[in-house]
């Protein structure tokens, strides 16, 4: 007899930049499917079935699903800058988000779901972190005779930043949430791992001599993450 595969609960958003369904697992939204447009709906139970076992263990890891809020107000510590948000729903299809000159942020469009509005979000902080932390990243390279090959801003679930063999130096985006001190912090680890890459003793004692209190900064940095909102990881 065929063993009855239980259908987790889930929620379907459809997305123009989809090309395929996918499943997204997160402690914010649970399970959700996400879907291009005109996508035929009726093969989703099944696709979802046979992700069952797959889903469960991601549920199991994330713990409780607590729904995600959006935010009233975004501070954004490297640039001692606080943003309200504010919400305007419309007709139009996109999500837009605009600065004005008292600080604001106004979200205009269909505003109501928070996954949409965390999405809308990121893409405003992508475009704040690349123009404040590649050319930061360019002025330490340049006084500290460290060099690299080329730079990308992304976001990173586990690390602040990163540095390949090819002197390739990736930094996540949510730096923008951390102080001056501890984002100086990151770039200058990451532009040292162009000559070391590694955490020898090597690399260290020439952390240490552009950051005296390297070790206890690594240590402290950990710690972090609490200033990240959760829609800046959605």
């Amino acid at each position: 007899m065929a063993k009855v595969v239980d259908t987790p609960e889930y929620s379907i958003r459809e997305s123009k930049r989809a090309r395929r369904l996918t499943i997204k697992v997160s402690s914010w939204a649970g399970v959700e499917v996400v879907v291009p447009p005109r996508f035929n709906r009726s093969e989703i139970r099944k696709f979802i079935q046979s992700k069952a076992g797959w889903i469960k263990k991601s549920l199991e890891q994330i713990g409780p699903v607590k729904e995600l809020q959006k935010p009233d107000t975004i501070y954004l510590g490297l640039l001692g800058e606080t943003w309200q948000v504010e919400y305007s729903p419309s007709q139009d299809n996109r999500l837009g988000v605009s600065e004005t000159d008292a600080n604001v942020l106004l979200l205009t469009g269909p505003v109501e779901g928070p996954v949409d509005v965390a999405a809308a979000l990121n893409q405003w902080l992508q475009k704040r972190a690349k123009t404040i932390l590649d050319p930061w990243l360019h002025q330490l390279s340049s006084e500290l005779s460290l060099p690299f090959s080329r730079a990308s801003v992304r976001r990173q679930r586990t690390k602040w930043g990163s540095c390949s063999a090819e002197k390739s130096i990736s930094l996540n985006r949510n730096l923008l949430f951390l102080s001056e001190a501890m984002v100086r912090y990151v770039l200058v680890h990451e532009l040292c791992h162009v000559r070391q890459l590694n955490h020898s003793d090597k690399f260290w004692r020439l952390l240490e001599t552009f950051e005296p209190n390297a070790r206890e900064t690594a240590a402290s940095i950990r710690k972090e993450s609490k200033l990240v909102p959760r829609w800046a990881m959605a």
